[in-house]
């Protein structure tokens, strides 16, 4: 995968990522109120926790990416 391709993908988890939180915070605030859906919150909690590993993961992917592009364009000056 080049390096503009890796940040790209980066780019697209750390969306995902961001789309899954807010996702399982609405489904947060919504069983909040009503104390008899456990499971849906205790899914909700889980799946934030998958979305933020999923950011931190995507995260490390820009970063490489961003490290690959700065080692090719001192590589080219």
């Amino acid at each position: 995968m080049d390096a503009l391709g890796a940040f790209g993908s980066g780019l697209q988890g750390l969306h995902r990522a961001d789309e899954a939180m807010r996702r399982n915070a609405d489904t947060v605030a919504k069983v909040t109120a009503r104390v008899d859906r456990t499971e849906n919150l205790n899914t909700a909690l889980v799946e934030s926790q998958s979305a933020l590993h999923q950011a931190q993961a995507s995260v490390k992917v820009v970063k490489a990416a961003d490290e690959m592009l700065g080692t090719l364009l001192d590589t080219r000056a």
